[in-house]
């Protein structure tokens, strides 16, 4: 029969295990990263990085819509308001730098990256192969998925916010929305609403898969189940 000491120092050994193993029992305030923007050029971010080149900006309203195509690309278009600066930027390679500086969370490769001043107005546009896919003619965007911490770890990336005051993902020509999400939805927009005067505003949900699938699709529902499945199935061999 184990003694009593021993019975003791074995419990202890557990419950330092348990309180590994349960991100619940770890502050969440140092589980993981900070909350990170979808629009980033749309954060105080762009007047940092606009400080570090000698440019003094004052960012207005903002906003970002996330076009989406069949194959599963995404063309970004940001557009900030300038309310003090937008003259400074008139310099192209003085704008690219400032824009390359500011961070992004849902594309780390910004494809055919290119800025302009109009009306006022910041406007950036690049593209992404890495936030959607198509299986089974099922569109699926799952650039909002995060990646944890190793097992008996903490950390991980930040979960996701607009970034913008209004955030848009659109469905490609000819699909529709599958299901309800974000603040407000149609058949073929969903949006976020944020504040891009207030840090980490408005709430995105993390690790969710958001479905398009054709319009004339029979069986919706099935097909974006069979899509879901057979994506599983494809993780596990990555």
């Amino acid at each position: 029969m184990d003694s009593p000491p021993k019975i003791v120092l074995l419990a202890g050994v557990l419950v330092l295990l348990i309180g590994f193993a349960s991100p619940a029992i770890v502050d969440t305030a140092t589980a993981k990263a900070p909350p990170e923007p979808v629009c980033g050029v749309c954060t105080e971010s762009l007047e940092e990085a606009a400080a570090d080149h000698g440019v003094s900006l004052e960012r207005g309203q903002s906003e970002m819509t996330v076009q989406l195509s069949q194959d599963g690309t995404a063309d970004l278009f940001a557009r900030v308001e300038l309310e003090s600066g937008a003259d400074q930027l008139r310099n192209d390679s003085l704008r690219e730098a400032i824009v390359r500086d500011v961070s992004y969370v849902l594309v780390e490769e910004r494809q055919d990256l290119r800025t302009a001043i109009e009306d006022g107005e910041l406007r950036v546009r690049y593209s992404s192969r890495d936030l959607a896919h198509s299986t089974l003619g099922v569109v699926q965007f799952d650039g909002f998925h995060i990646t944890g911490a190793p097992l008996f770890a903490v950390g991980g990336e930040g979960s996701p916010y607009p970034g913008a005051d209004v955030l848009r993902l659109r469905a490609p020509p000819g699909y529709r929305l599958q299901g309800t999400h974000g603040d407000h939805s149609n058949e073929t927009t969903v949006r976020w609403d944020g504040d891009s005067h207030e840090r980490y505003a408005g709430h995105i949900e993390e690790d969710i898969t958001i479905s398009f699938v054709p319009k004339q699709a029979r069986f919706p529902r099935v097909r974006v189940r069979t899509a879901t499945v057979l994506d599983w199935f494809g993780s596990l061999g990555e």
